[in-house]
């Protein structure tokens, strides 16, 4: 049995490297195997398989703190690091008005779809529900790593983000396979929507993206010493901010995991005006995603596969959710008279994350991939702080009710 932290972490990179390796083979069951479950909820579930297996005893250790201390900070710097401020302005206020408003959606939409769930089915929700939600948030304005930092500062029952983790990836497959499904109709959408067509996201350059240079050994050691450098000086300063705004209810979750992660995005937000900004695209986003990914598995040994389901209505709730946003995305559109492509590229930088908004980018034209990009970089940015709203919002229906 696998006991210590170091041994286990081992294992947990042998076997995302497993999953991986298996996940891209050229073979017929294994594409139909990870399409039909998305390689991030394998990352999440089969280290709680192990440990229900009884390969792996968590009993004496604490890997996922270990891992949210040091790495998650590191991780939201450099998806911050990578937001580029000068090309915002060049998105145009229509894309950035529809992400905005999607962001809106996810927002109220938590607080709405727990009051109306809770209505119906009060005995499906207990007063800490809506701190496995606000994981949701986090996730559905940023990404993963802005889930990962709810996650750290509201602290939900393993069983708690074991169902926000399966509505946030269901919800999130199936919203993709919407915005997709719906391009061939783009044409329809737009003379419904009366779409004036604005194109100087074409001019939109992004080459540190696009020139990825090679891993060197200097690279490798700058990018790790920037980023623990940086994270250290967070968890200082954050020490000495804890306690600050505390007699006031809506400021009770400004602990030191909070403070940390502002102080981490401000810095890389920061920095990224900065000759340093060139680190994320030299091998930053990619270190910062495999550490994200550490992040998950450790996580992953906490969650009750058992009790994964034992609240079906959360479903129901991620339903009326999502419905929100998209709601929320299509009416700003409409109002706006954007075309259908700044609907989806926007909605899909909130729900999902740059790889999947690179995707919707993409199926419509390769020129429109930096503006995926940036708005999901954004996302990054925001999402924690949107997400931490969202969350004060759904304990205040969880108080009402």
């Amino acid at each position: 049995m696998i006991q210590d932290e170091i041994s286990i972490f081992i294992f947990l990179v042998i076997l995302l490297a497993a999953i991986y390796y298996v996940a891209h083979l050229p073979y017929k069951w294994s594409q139909i195997i990870f399409k039909a479950v998305p390689t991030l909820l394998f990352c999440y579930f089969l280290p709680s398989a192990f440990v229900s297996w009884g390969v792996i005893d968590v009993s004496k250790s604490d890997l996922n703190g270990s891992l949210s201390k040091t790495l998650l900070p590191f991780c939201i710097f450099y998806f911050s690091l990578g937001l580029p401020i000068h090309q915002l302005k060049k998105l145009g206020k229509i894309s950035l008005l529809i992400f905005f408003a999607g962001s809106i959606g996810v927002i109220v939409g938590g607080p709405i779809s727990l009051g109306i769930s809770h209505f119906f089915f009060p005995e499906s929700f207990s007063a800490e529900s809506y701190k496995g939600m606000a994981t949701i948030a986090g996730s559905w304005i940023g990404g993963t790593a802005n889930q990962m930092a709810l996650n750290a500062i509201f602290t939900p029952s393993a069983d708690e983000l074991a169902k926000a983790v399966t509505v946030d990836v269901f919800f999130g497959e199936t919203w993709l396979a919407m915005l997709l499904l719906l391009i061939p109709f783009q044409a329809r959408i737009n003379r419904y929507f009366k779409a004036k067509f604005d194109h100087q996201f074409l001019e939109l350059h992004w080459e540190e993206h696009q020139t990825h240079k090679p891993f060197t050994f200097l690279n490798l050691l700058y990018i790790l010493g920037l980023g623990f450098a940086i994270t250290q000086i967070a968890q200082f300063s954050a020490t000495n901010l804890v306690g600050l705004g505390n007699n006031e209810p809506i400021f009770q979750f400004l602990n030191k995991s909070f403070w940390v992660f502002l102080l981490s995005t401000i810095s890389g937000i920061l920095l990224g005006m900065t000759k340093l900004r060139k680190l994320y695209a030299e091998g930053g986003d990619v270190i910062s995603t495999m550490f994200l990914y550490f992040i998950i598995a450790s996580i992953g040994l906490k969650i009750s596969i058992s009790h994964l389901f034992s609240t079906p209505i959360l479903l129901f709730t991620g339903f009326i959710w999502i419905a929100i946003h998209g709601l929320a995305i299509f009416v700003v559109g409409k109002w706006l008279k954007a075309p259908y492509h700044y609907m989806a590229i926007a909605s899909q930088a909130n729900v999902g994350g740059i790889a999947s908004t690179s995707i919707v980018a993409t199926a419509f034209s390769p020129k429109l991939t930096p503006m995926g990009i940036i708005l999901a970089l954004l996302g990054y940015a925001v999402g924690t702080y949107g997400g931490y709203l969202s969350a004060i919002l759904m304990k205040w229906i969880s108080v009402t009710y």
